[in-house]
């Protein structure tokens, strides 16, 4: 009877069990459903607009004198004078002597030539003269037609050769006594020289340098080196009719210091770094001393020699680009921009031109397109944005 009843007190709880875990089942409390909010990223935008933009190319280089020469005496012998401003920084006129060889010996040598000259003349007289007499002689005996040896034509044309021969010789002799005076080919200022009263000159450089070196005032020239893509912006129109705008700044204050214009692009690229280098012309960059100001620039800063320059050069003009900061592009290649559900969109672009605060599309942006501007950490095609202008 004990075991009959252990047995029905089993069934009992197994059959409270069962209930139970159905009223569980069937009454448990339902999920609430929870949707996970997605933070959007806030951003700022520019609005994409086309417009006509000119290229502006910035360079630097360093400012020479389109004239820099260094000068050679083209006489030998030794140095007897010096000019007063024969000196370094000084300003010499044009056509002023610098300094005087010893004109002794090439003055010796225009009276020889002289003395060859007196003959010369001398001798074809005599030959005109003889051949004159022959002449006469000739006819007298009527022996014909005579030929050019009875006619002592050799003879004169030896004497008139001989003639021209020491004229030759005297203007020679003329122009090395004028080339013992040292004159300056130009009006400028002298940089260096190499003599000095009793120097010994042998008509040719001395290890390599000349016996001055000045140079000219008037325009100067300045080398701004521009890459390839950079180069293809500088049209240059060779009548120089509309010649391409250069401004150069000072390199520390950024202030405009001078006017300019593209003279030239050299033919070659440079062999060091394999950039091209186009030649800017500054008029009147170093004027007459007595001028006090450089009115061709509108400006009264002074330009030297050697001076470092920040140029930007304006070159051709897009019609229709979109300029947007820098700080759009990513990847070199690429920009962000908000869609009208305001979810971001990548789109690859193709740059004409950039410089260090700005850049040029051409293609890739349609006018109206919303540009990301600011930072993006991480990028997801299509992720939500919370788009605010930036001014």
């Amino acid at each position: 009877m004990k075991n009959v009843s252990s047995i029905k007190y089993g069934i009992y709880i197994l059959i409270i069990s069962g209930i139970l875990s159905y009223l569980l089942i069937k009454f448990k409390p339902k999920p609430i459903k929870s949707e996970m909010t997605r933070t959007a990223l806030p951003v700022s935008f520019i609005t994409a607009k086309a417009k006509s933009t000119q290229i502006i190319i910035e360079s630097e280089g360093i400012l020479k004198p389109k004239i820099e020469s260094s000068l050679v005496a083209e006489v030998s012998g030794s140095v007897t004078k010096i000019a007063e401003n024969f000196y370094a920084g000084k300003y010499i006129e044009k056509g002023s002597m610098l300094f005087q060889i010893d004109p002794s010996y090439y003055y010796d040598r225009l009276k020889l030539a002289e003395f060859e000259l007196a003959k010369a003349e001398l001798f074809l007289e005599e030959q005109e003269a003889l051949a004159k007499q022959a002449l006469s002689d000739w006819e007298k005996f009527d022996y014909g037609e005579p030929n050019e040896l009875v006619l002592r034509k050799p003879q004169l044309k030896q004497a008139q050769a001989g003639l021209s021969s020491s004229i030759a010789k005297v203007n020679t002799a003329k122009r090395n006594l004028d080339k013992t005076i040292v004159i300056a080919p130009f009006s400028g200022y002298l940089l260096d020289r190499s003599v000095d009263l009793g120097t010994y000159v042998n008509g040719s450089l001395l290890n390599g340098q000349g016996h001055a070196k000045m140079y000219a005032i008037g325009d100067g020239e300045i080398r701004l080196s521009i890459n390839a893509s950079e180069k293809k912006f500088l049209k240059i129109n060779n009548n120089n009719d509309d010649a391409l705008e250069i401004n150069f700044f000072h390199p520390k204050s950024k202030k405009p210091i001078a006017f300019g214009t593209v003279d030239r692009v050299e033919a070659t690229l440079n062999n060091q770094n394999r950039l091209n280098y186009c030649i800017g012309l500054i008029p009147s960059a170093f004027p007459h001393p007595n001028l006090t100001s450089n009115s061709e620039n509108n400006e009264n800063q002074k330009l030297e020699r050697n001076q470092y320059l920040v140029a930007e050069i304006k070159g051709s003009i897009l019609k229709s680009a979109f300029t947007i900061p820098d700080t759009a592009l990513r990847q070199g290649l690429y920009i962000y921009v908000i869609n009208n559900e305001d979810r971001l969109n990548r789109k690859k672009v193709k740059i004409a031109h950039k410089n260090p605060k700005s850049i040029i599309i051409i293609e890739g942006l349609k006018e109206g397109d919303r540009i990301v501007t600011s930072p993006v950490a991480y990028f997801s095609e299509g992720m939500l944005v919370k788009p605010s202008s930036k001014k």
